[in-house]
């Protein structure tokens, strides 16, 4: 699995969408993040150009910022 981990310009207090590169074709997405809620819970979205199914977790940044960990999924692993 290839893992990506994106510091974004978002404050820990801002809510909105956080931008992140597929792993598989290098598109930029967007994921719509409310920080309380969201936080540390892994969240599965689809890349927007090649539609494979990514695993994206929110986390505490330094200087206030957030951290996107974005993880690639094995289709068998995807619970439908």
């Amino acid at each position: 699995m290839d893992m990506f981990n994106m510091v974004t310009d978002k404050t820990m207090q801002s809510d909105g969408a956080l931008e992140y590169m597929c792993p598989y074709c290098g598109a930029i997405n967007d994921f719509q993040l409310e920080t309380v809620r969201d936080m540390y819970h892994e969240q599965h979205e689809s890349c927007g150009c090649c539609n494979k199914v990514l695993s994206l977790t929110a986390a505490d940044g330094i200087g206030g910022r957030i951290n996107l960990i974005v993880d690639s999924l094995d289709a068998e692993l995807v619970i439908k």
